[in-house]
């Protein structure tokens, strides 16, 4: 056990042994106690402490803390030590608003993202033996060990191609049944439920071994137990107030500091997600190059500018240099929905967030982009700004979590509710 320092309060975790990922918690609520949502960004590490209440996720204690220039890249974690430290700082900041007559929380709930996690999804189709049985949860552990059986290998397919490293060791993140439709209905929860024709839909991911070893190595170092690891823009989607309908249908795109994230929302169900390695360093360094200034200086004037608060001749000058990535970053969003396979037609409304979504650069050339004629969509998207309020189920007590890039830290602690119900 180790003690950790942050924000001048000592606080004392005690590690608990349970099993990585699909741990079974026998507590009847396991999220009822003070429970961390740690989004370790490439510019910041966000921390949000919650609890379970009623259905619904407090949000006790939010911060954030800056990482270095040199500590991650690509939202891979580079500076392991520095990373452990900034992640610990967000923490006890956001702990210094708790109550300090709660326990002290001993789960977090981590986020993924970045270019090389693989998010795949697979409808598995059959008639069952005995339609008027009732399905019960043996009957979907088995589908998922079916689909784990089939998707792993094309996961890994894929992720070594773009690796180039074919002795590349990859682990599955989770899978989980998205849709259930029985006999032609889409239910909701399908225990319980008896028919003939059943369809499930199952999403599935995969990332490289030192991608959730890093993770697994912070959590660790911090002496808390992992409750799950998630991909933050499945996490978006699943939290964005009725996505689940089968009546709604977007792009999610979350770009942050090292890499711009997507998950694709159809009918209620996430088709997949993609991440590409483009997102705010690479403004940060045009603005850099531009005024001829420190990265650090240059990330302050990049925000100013985001925010419409600098002098007109610096806003003339960081307005031409962000065009060309701007135009480059949603070519990227293109080809990222390109890769979706079996898409008939794409949904007519892309939603943002994260930190570089605020330049506007970034909306105008979404807008300039010609959708009708590159990808089959049926009308042109429209885009807006995804903020915390929009989120289902999230009650945020501290009022400090209330712009566009504290939305994925929101969405892992929602993540709660889900992994709550499997």
């Amino acid at each position: 056990m180790i003690s950790i320092y942050s924000s001048l309060i000592y606080y004392n975790y005690t590690l608990f042994n349970l099993s990585f990922l699909k741990n079974k918690s026998k507590d009847k609520d396991p999220f009822s106690e003070n429970t961390i949502a740690l989004d370790v960004g490439t510019e910041y590490v966000k921390s949000a402490i919650f609890s379970i209440t009623n259905g619904q996720v407090h949000i006790k204690g939010y911060s954030k803390a800056k990482q270095q220039s040199d500590a991650m890249k690509g939202a891979m974690i580079v500076d392991l030590q520095n990373v452990i430290e900034n992640c610990d700082l967000a923490i006890g900041e956001a702990l210094s608003s708790v109550d300090k007559s709660e326990p002290l929380p001993k789960k977090v709930i981590l986020g993924i993202a970045g270019e090389l996690v693989y998010g795949i999804t697979v409808m598995s189709s059959f008639e069952r033996d005995n339609p008027e049985s009732k399905i019960d949860q043996l009957e979907l552990d088995k589908v998922i060990s079916d689909v784990r059986k089939n998707s792993f290998p094309k996961a890994k397919e894929q992720i070594v191609k773009d690796m180039g490293m074919e002795n590349m060791n990859i682990e599955e993140i989770d899978s989980v049944i998205n849709d259930t439709f029985i006999d032609g209905f889409r239910v909701n929860n399908p225990i319980g439920f008896v028919g003939k024709n059943v369809s499930f839909r199952v999403f599935s991911t995969f990332s490289p071994s030192v991608h959730l070893t890093s993770l697994k190595t912070i959590a660790k170092a911090l002496d808390l137990e992992i409750s799950a690891i998630v991909v933050e823009p499945y996490a978006i989607a699943r939290a964005f107030r009725g996505s689940k309908s089968d009546k709604f249908s977007a792009v999610f795109v979350d770009i942050g500091g090292g890499t711009t994230d997507l998950a694709l929302v159809e009918s209620g169900g996430v088709i997949g997600t993609k991440m590409f390695a483009l997102g705010g360093r690479v403004f940060t360094k045009r603005v850099e190059q531009v005024l001829g200034q420190q990265y650090d200086i240059a990330e302050e004037k990049k925000i100013l500018y985001s925010e419409d608060k600098l002098e007109p001749i610096e806003k003339i000058k960081i307005g031409k240099a962000m065009i060309r990535d701007a135009k480059t970053l949603v070519r990227g969003i293109h080809l990222s929905l390109e890769d979706f396979e079996d898409i008939e037609n794409y949904p007519s409304q892309i939603l943002l967030c994260g930190g570089g979504s605020l330049l506007p650069e970034i909306k105008t050339e979404i807008l300039n982009y010609p959708w009708l004629q590159e990808l089959p969509f049926t009308r042109f998207p429209k885009v807006d700004f995804i903020l915390p309020d929009m989120l289902s189920d999230i009650i945020d007590e501290t009022g400090k979590a209330n712009k566009v890039t504290d939305v994925a830290a929101l969405s892992l602690a929602r993540m709660a509710l889900e992994i709550k119900n499997k």
